[in-house]
């Protein structure tokens, strides 16, 4: 017997004994533990979308719908929640994320959503100042795009911190602004090596680096950062889990740090669901087939020490490595994604692949061949064509969980219309449309302005939507990315501060199940989380008063007042 089996036949045990142990002798069912009444309660659950209220017991909701009939579930020790009005939805799941105990807003420095580039080095001297000496200075997530659109350079640190190596990620987290110090501990110069795809920007005048590294040549210098301390770095992420929690998110869909998670799992309360997406190692020290087996033996591993616990009997399901994730192009503000057309501000440039075509299509086939699915990340329209084309080529493979393409900036609607034939979801981000208005056009020109964070064509298409942050490369909020989704404007007043293409925008409801059920679709939880209904796990979160009807800009002042995950206050504001 697999560990993988073994862990679902405890599960299943002990969920029948709980339930055969809460039913009285009478055959009634028990009291509620706790009912939510006086709600907008936004449900996800398409047989059911509006409620005012519902019942939970043991952690699972036991009953939706209105007010009184939900009250006949209360007995004396029923806890009973008036929500005042107020608007509850589903637990939010964030459908692509890199939350670590190493995130900006726990370690380094914070830079992101600052335009003024004298502040950016006010913050860099400020966190400069807190290190241990001999300690590298990163964080970052700097967007020069807000400002003068132009790079930033090695000399602008050196001024600030010369003596500390510095390695600041842009907001893309597909390069890097780094200082003269930390290029000569990595002994990076003009003629270094990198991989496919990757750049040492060099200067024009000189000759010499700039201090900005794009896409793989950022290793040459991060494999020289030493590792944060283990303790510090969970703190960090306890810290990351109590901060997602407070923007109302129950999930999320991780790349990197497993073992981290898998420590609060097996040590701590966890309070929130991670979908793990294990990053693909296949080179020239391992061969595909290999890489292949190490993951699922990792997957059977972490399966056997989560079912160890006990706990996913009370709280549900916590931790399972679910997915591959890949990687074919890089990102627009680069201009390392690639596309099917020459970059409009860059006459004679398309980008250039990370993994090409026919090495992505022969991966896709060994990895959906062991019964695992693909995330690809593909920004360009030329590499989201070749995302599909793979997973086409692999389509006698298909797993039963549904692949998926990452971030999808720019495709052509004859693409759009072949996700749902391949049965490829659609993983975007909201908030990398209204962050992008200011040089999305300069990129793509006015022709081909209209292909770019198509999220209405994929739905009428039929494809699934999943929805999330790519945190820290946008802020982790749902709110904000669904604000985003609704009103397409940038919030830096870019496009006039008008929406831009507003026909590509989505309702209130459309965004939320992009948050919610859509994700927990494509995973093996679908039938136990994300939506309001009876059986699935009590995730929800109770926002700070109701969402307006119609939708209007007043939505943007919202925030959540408490987040509960399986019937367990994980966060209040109160």
């Amino acid at each position: 017997m697999t560990s993988r089996l073994a862990a679902l036949l405890i599960t299943a045990i002990s969920a029948l004994a709980g339930s055969a142990a809460a039913v009285p002798a009478d055959g009634a069912p028990p009291p509620a533990d706790l009912i939510v009444v006086n709600a907008d309660v936004y449900t996800s659950d398409a047989a059911r979308p509006r409620a005012e209220a519902f019942a939970v017991s043991r952690g699972r909701i036991v009953m939706v719908g209105d007010g009184s009939t939900v009250r006949r579930s209360a007995g004396p020790d029923t806890r009973i929640i008036d929500a005042g009005g107020r608007t509850i939805t589903p637990g939010f799941i964030d459908g692509h994320s890199h939350v670590s105990g190493n995130a900006p807003l726990v370690s380094g420095v914070d830079l992101s959503y600052i335009a003024d580039k004298t502040e950016w080095l006010r913050l860099i001297v400020a966190a400069d100042r807190t290190l241990p000496e001999g300690e590298w200075l990163t964080g970052g997530y700097w967007d020069h795009t807000l400002s003068d659109g132009r790079y930033p350079d090695r000399a602008m640190l050196d001024a600030v911190v010369p003596d500390r190596p510095v390695f600041l990620r842009h907001i893309d987290g597909h390069y890097a602004w780094v200082n003269s110090k930390a290029l000569a501990v990595a002994g990076v110069t003009a003629s270094s090596p990198v991989p496919p795809g990757g750049e040492i920007v060099l200067d024009e005048r000189t000759g010499e680096p700039t201090g900005i590294l794009l896409e793989g040549a950022m290793g040459l210098v991060s494999r020289m950062i030493p590792p944060r301390d283990v303790d510090r770095r969970r703190e960090g992420l306890v810290k990351m889990q109590a901060y997602a929690n407070s923007v109302g998110i129950t999930g999320l869909h991780q790349m990197g740090d497993l073992q981290d998670y898998l420590h609060i799992v097996e040590t701590a309360r966890p309070s929130l669901r991670v979908w793990y997406g294990q990053g693909w190692s296949a080179g020239e020290d391992l061969s595909p087939a290999a890489a292949v087996r190490d993951i699922i033996d990792l997957r059977e591993q972490v399966a056997g020490r989560v079912a160890a616990t006990g706990k996913t009997a009370a709280s549900g399901p916590l931790l399972t490595v679910g997915y591959v994730k890949l990687m074919n192009d890089g990102v627009l503000s680069a201009r390392t994604a690639v596309m099917l057309e020459d970059y409009a501000d860059q006459p004679g440039w398309r980008g250039e692949y990370i993994m090409a075509p026919d090495e992505l299509a022969a991966t896709i086939q060994a990895i959906n061949g062991a019964g695992l699915p693909v995330a690809v990340h593909s920004i360009g329209d030329a590499a989201v064509r070749a995302s599909l084309d793979a997973f086409e080529a692999a389509a006698a493979t298909r797993p039963r969980l549904p692949n998926r393409i990452e971030h999808i900036e720019v495709v052509t609607l004859a693409d759009v219309r072949r996700f749902k034939q391949a049965g490829v979801l659609a993983s975007m981000q909201p908030n990398h449309c209204t962050n992008a208005i200011g040089y999305v056009p300069s990129r793509l020109g006015p022709r081909r302005q209209g292909d770019a964070y198509v999220w209405r064509s994929m739905l009428s298409a039929g494809v699934p939507l999943v929805f999330s942050a790519d945190y820290p490369t946008s802020p982790l909020d749902p709110l904000t990315q669904i604000a985003d989704a609704m009103f397409r404007t940038s919030p830096f007043g870019f496009a006039e501060g008008k929406p831009w293409f507003p026909e590509q925008a989505l309702s209130f409801e459309e965004a939320l199940l992009a948050y919610t059920r859509a994700p927990a679709e494509a995973t093996e939880w679908a039938t136990e989380i994300g939506s309001i209904s009876p059986g699935r796990w009590a995730d929800f979160v109770i926002l700070s008063g109701r969402v307006p009807q119609p939708v209007d800009p007043s939505f943007k002042a919202l925030k959540v007042d408490a987040t509960y995950l399986a019937g367990r206050e994980v966060f209040s504001r109160r």
